[in-house]
């Protein structure tokens, strides 16, 4: 068992570490923040051990201090530790809460072929190697088809998404035009409509190609059951298949709901704790001040306070900006579909600068190896990011040049640069308002650099989301046959929010849009 002391330990030993070698240099803290468009209390927590920061930080100070690897090496053996740590908290934590049964279940159990992997691990995970789809399937597979089966399965974590259960009942299915489950009258009951935990009611159907499963969040299939009998008879739309687009749309708000959740009165105060911030034209705010709080909702925080910052200090511009935006990966990304905010701000934002004459421009770094470390489930979710921004007239462009990983936030006219990083940030958040000149200088080549050599450059949002599905190995026709179904139908028959601050608007707005586009 690894003991929480041996992480402070790391934690310090890393930060020393850090310390010696910008003393070699002769460089100070503040010298490193500012090439690090960081702050100088962020190196100095940094540097105590009391704060540890992203990979990002890391690799820019192995290549600014000639560190050789030891900097980023360090901070790869700190994660790995971290993993295992929470690897083993999440077991112990399944063990009091479901029972060691639970937990002997994390493998295949032979003595009962029909209770395959009933929950698979809890644990953070950098990325999966498949999805839920892709896992509810594989499960089918192994028991007969014409008797129901229960799994609780993972949505499996992430950076930020610390894993969330899904229970699914899957019961047999056929399909002669509609998607029918037949379902047992006993089986339709109460907990369906106010289940502790998400689950989602399945019908299986067998085709010569193989097992299809199609699915109701629970508390919709409840809508659906009332009134009829005993031998109850689900439809289920056919738009509701399990598969990349469905399983990502779940996966998200399943992680999400659950942070957000737990976290509702903490978050609430937080906010209010926060508020003093709001006067400040520039501050940055170390996560040590919520450390109580879920990493879903630290992001939630940034976020929120980001937004508000950008609508106060651009109020009074009067020319068009560039907005520069540092989601690379679908986890980062799903918060603009699902975060309730971000979709005002987003309809507000091109409401504001697009003219008759000139649209806004967002322009996203997504380098390939970003690309390559993350599941089919994870780019569909990217790629409707994109496409909702799309859908409110704002022109996306996307660099894969990884050296632009590290710029932040930025809200971008010829005098001025609003700073506002949450994602991948020192802390909660970290904004500014600059007009100092050598800063836009460096923003402006990145910006323009970005644009001319822009990996989706095109003139209409169809191609240019078209080009950025072959660059994420997206299938682009099968992409908006299936968006335009889950247009016409909603996503909230599948994944349907419990949390007051999630929204499938958004979602449901960029699936209509591909859905419409040539």
């Amino acid at each position: 068992m690894i003991d929480p002391q041996q992480l402070q330990d790391a934690k310090h030993s890393l930060g020393r570490k850090l310390r010696e070698l910008r003393k070699e240099r002769g460089l100070l803290q503040k010298d490193v923040a500012q090439r690090l468009c960081s702050t100088r209390s962020t190196v100095a927590n940094v540097e105590a051990g009391r704060q540890m920061v992203d990979r990002v930080f890391w690799q820019q100070c192995d290549t600014l201090l000639n560190a050789d690897g030891g900097l980023l090496g360090g901070y790869d053996a700190y994660r790995r530790l971290q993993e295992r740590y929470q690897s083993e908290r999440a077991e112990a934590a399944l063990r009091a809460r479901w029972g060691t049964a639970a937990v002997k279940a994390l493998e295949p159990n032979e003595t009962d072929p029909g209770l395959v992997s009933v929950c698979r691990r809890l644990a953070p995970t950098a990325h999966s190697d498949g999805d839920l789809a892709t896992t509810i399937v594989s499960l089918l597979g192994q028991v007969a088809l014409d008797i129901r089966t229960d799994h609780t399965l993972a949505a499996p974590g992430g950076r930020y998404f610390p894993s969330a259960p899904v229970a699914v009942e899957v019961y047999p299915a056929i399909d002669d035009g509609r998607i029918v489950a037949t379902i047992p009258g006993t089986d339709a009951g109460q907990q369906w409509r106010w289940p502790l935990q998400r689950r989602l009611v399945a019908g299986r159907v067998s085709t010569a190609n193989g097992e299809r499963v199609f699915a109701l969040d629970s508390r919709q299939a409840s809508r659906r059951m009332i009134g009829i009998g005993d031998d109850a008879r689900l439809l289920i739309p056919r738009a509701y298949q399990l598969d990349a687009i469905t399983a990502a749309v779940l996966w998200a708000v399943a992680n999400l709901d659950q942070s957000l959740l737990l976290d509702d009165a903490r978050l609430d105060a937080s906010r209010v704790a926060t508020a003093e911030y709001r006067r400040l034209t520039r501050s940055a705010v170390s996560s040590d001040i919520v450390h109580d709080l879920e990493n879903v909702s630290r992001l939630w925080l940034g976020s929120t306070f980001c937004a508000d910052h950008i609508n106060r200090h651009s109020a009074d511009l009067t020319e068009v900006p560039t907005f520069w935006t540092r989601e690379q990966t679908g986890e980062e990304a799903s918060t603009w579909l699902l975060f309730g905010h971000k979709l005002r701000y987003l309809a507000a934002t091109a409401e504001r600068f697009n003219t008759s004459s000139q649209q806004a421009t967002r322009l996203f770094c997504v380098p390939q190896a970003a690309v390559d470390a993350t599941t089919q489930s994870e780019r569909v979710l990217l790629l409707l990011a994109v496409a909702l921004m799309e859908s409110f007239g704002i022109d996306v462009a996307v660099t894969d040049e990884p050296e632009y990983s590290a710029l932040p936030g930025l809200v971008l006219t010829g005098q001025r640069a609003i700073v506002a990083t949450w994602i991948r940030a020192d802390g909660v958040w970290h904004v500014d308002v600059t007009g100092q000149r050598a800063e836009l200088a460096e923003y402006h080549d990145a910006v323009g650099h970005a644009r001319a050599h822009s990996l989706v450059a095109a003139d209409t949002a169809s191609l240019r989301l078209h080009t950025l599905a072959d660059y994420l190995d997206l299938d682009w026709t099968t992409l908006r046959n299936r968006c335009a179904e889950l247009g016409d139908y909603g996503l909230a028959g599948i994944a349907e929010p419990r949390s007051r601050l999630l929204s499938l608007d958004g979602a449901d707005r960029a699936c209509r849009f591909v859905g419409s586009l040539p």
